[in-house]
């Protein structure tokens, strides 16, 4: 079970996320237990995570980019970022600044990630309350709906991530969970509501390879050790 820490870029210090409310992010050394700085490099040396899941919300908003940093931090640890593809141009981009790269629904339509599809693309489910976020209305769908589109697809893995959840550590939707992981042929990796370690043995039960945390690890909900390891 993979325990992969995230970290919201925005304005080139890491900010603390909660339900996707992007104007009320906040820099992470004002409510950490476990760092007193903001600054990334600083952070991902502090927590020394496997591996790291980064979301450039500038570059997300249109508000430049954090992309220099995000290739000193995969210096580092294993990276996957969000960097709000919607053109195979973002994402050539994109490749060049972390290992994997994030495509989410949010933000793409289906003729881009069918694109840019390959051995280490990832695709964000994006989700509110259980309901697909997308731009492009061929992918109005229910997230299972989603995933069966997505199983033509080469892919390293599908994120379900729903933004209402991040931040809140209310837990997981463990029976939406247990379902994508079986209609998906690809891995599954959870993000947002995890509140300690037995969410995590919950979603391995359900069927997913792997986490986003970061609320939980801040909180010291979850320890070091697991995001070590």
């Amino acid at each position: 079970m993979r325990c992969i820490l995230a970290c919201d870029l925005k304005g080139g210090i890491v900010v603390r996320g909660v339900r996707g409310e992007r104007d009320k992010y906040r820099p992470i050394a004002e409510s950490s237990r476990i760092v007193h700085t903001s600054d990334p490099v600083e952070v991902i040396r502090r927590l020394r995570p496997s591996e790291a899941y980064i979301a450039d919300l500038d570059r997300i908003t249109g508000a430049g980019d954090n992309l220099e940093v995000i290739k000193r931090l995969s210096g580092m640890t294993r990276t996957m970022v969000d960097a709000g593809i919607s053109s195979p141009l973002d994402f050539k981009e994109a490749m060049e600044a972390a290992g994997s790269v994030i495509i989410g629904t949010e933000t793409a339509t289906l003729s881009a990630i069918e694109q840019c599809q390959g051995s280490r693309t990832i695709i964000s489910l994006d989700m509110r309350h259980g309901r697909t976020m997308c731009r492009d209305p061929s992918l109005n769908l229910s997230p299972l709906e989603v995933i069966g589109l997505l199983n033509g697809m080469e892919l390293a893995a599908v994120i379900l991530l729903d933004v209402a959840r991040v931040g809140t550590g209310e837990g997981v939707d463990a029976s939406l969970v247990a379902s994508a992981a079986s209609a998906s042929r690809h891995r599954i990796i959870v993000g947002g509501g995890v509140k300690d370690a037995s969410d995590l043995e919950l979603l391995e039960r359900c069927g997913a390879s792997g986490a986003i945390v970061a609320s939980a690890i801040h909180d010291g909900r979850i320890p070091l050790s697991v995001l070590r390891a």
